[in-house]
């Protein structure tokens, strides 16, 4: 019969008594058949390797259109139009009306803070502007962060074509910045509301995945990174982590805080996930714990008392009990680090 596995969890009280009972057993038995010598055809055997260890650490997400923010205008008056929920707003895109006057979104981080007039003084949202009139067509020059004549020409030129007086000042409100194409997901104002800064709530335009992530993984999913999504229907698609907020501090409902990272993935094949929106995912990654090491299966070991292990490895036929040193875990695999264990060597495996 073959020996049982001995528990890697057990007490040094319980392996005592099982190394006991398996030592009266051997001197009973010393003279018995001699099959009892060697490894039962049926046991399950592993070959000791050289490989890298690697963990698969699993965590929950969700696959939405990330993370809404919530945009308006400056303007004074009375809202008679608004973009409906699901509007793609892009560089010159109407997002709403202010007393039957557009009000159009262009690309760019800094916010409308100012009118837009000869005589300003520079900037980084005068660049902006002149980027986005440059790809509505309107402006030629190379975009810098002076309001020139031509800054000028182009905005009146592209007020006139838009049902304005001819004016090179653009008045602050008449234009929003968002940082990239987005799309309307909600209103927050409604038609005959008065004009204010929250009026629209708009996420981006594709599919993400966002996750808070347990602060000890914050070094495992590192922006450009790559990761499985297993999406409902238990198909596995590619992400890659695009940006990682700081550290936040949450309390549970027990009272109990710990610290998450926020995480937000977007996927390379965003067509995997058309099916499905505000959903639960997985998201799983990998890391290398160790690299060309002797390894294992921990189903391998066996409690020796002391807190030591042992192996059992197949030579001529017969299991031989083999102490040996641990490193470090990973999966279903452990690194041996001393003992008389060689590559190639066969171990039993515990059912």
């Amino acid at each position: 019969m073959p020996k049982k596995r001995i528990v890697i969890a057990a007490t040094a009280a319980v392996v005592a008594i099982a190394l006991g009972v398996t030592g009266f057993t051997l001197m009973n038995n010393a003279n018995t058949d001699e099959s009892t010598n060697t490894v039962s055809p049926a046991a399950e055997t592993a070959t000791v390797t050289k490989t890298d260890l690697v963990e698969r650490v699993e965590t929950k997400g969700t696959l939405n259109h990330g993370k809404a923010a919530t945009y308006g205008t400056q303007l004074t008056g009375t809202i008679t139009s608004l973009a409906a929920p699901g509007t793609k707003l892009s560089v010159g895109t109407e997002m709403m009306r202010v007393n039957e006057r557009p009000v159009f979104t262009m690309h760019g981080k800094v916010p409308a803070w100012r009118n837009f007039e000869e005589g300003m003084s520079d900037g980084h949202d005068v660049m902006q502007l002149e980027q986005n009139l440059q790809a509505l067509g309107y402006f030629e020059d190379e975009p810098d962060e002076h309001y020139g004549w031509a800054t000028a020409s182009a905005v009146a030129q592209w007020q006139k074509d838009n049902g304005f007086e001819w004016s090179t000042t653009l008045e602050l409100g008449r234009v929003v910045f968002v940082p990239g194409d987005v799309q309307v997901s909600a209103q927050q104002a409604k038609v005959g509301d008065a004009a204010s800064t929250s009026v629209l709530e708009v996420t981006g335009t594709s599919k993400v995945v966002t996750a808070e992530v347990p602060s000890n993984m914050r070094s495992l999913l590192p922006v450009g990174a790559k990761v499985d999504v297993k999406l409902p229907d238990s198909t596995t698609t590619q992400a890659v982590v695009e940006s990682v907020d700081p550290p936040v501090e949450q309390e549970d409902k027990s009272g109990q805080k710990t610290v998450k990272v926020p995480v937000q993935l977007s996927l390379t094949d965003p067509a995997a996930a058309e099916a499905y929106a505000d959903v639960t995912v997985n998201v799983a990654t990998t890391r290398t714990i160790a690299t060309g090491v002797l390894a294992v299966p921990v189903r391998a070991l066996l409690a020796e008392p002391g807190g030591k292990y042992a192996v059992e490895v197949i030579k001529n036929g017969v299991p031989t009990r083999v102490q040996v040193e641990l490193g470090a875990f990973a999966d279903d695999l452990v690194e041996i680090t001393s003992g008389d264990l060689h590559e190639g060597d066969k171990v039993v495996v515990g059912e």
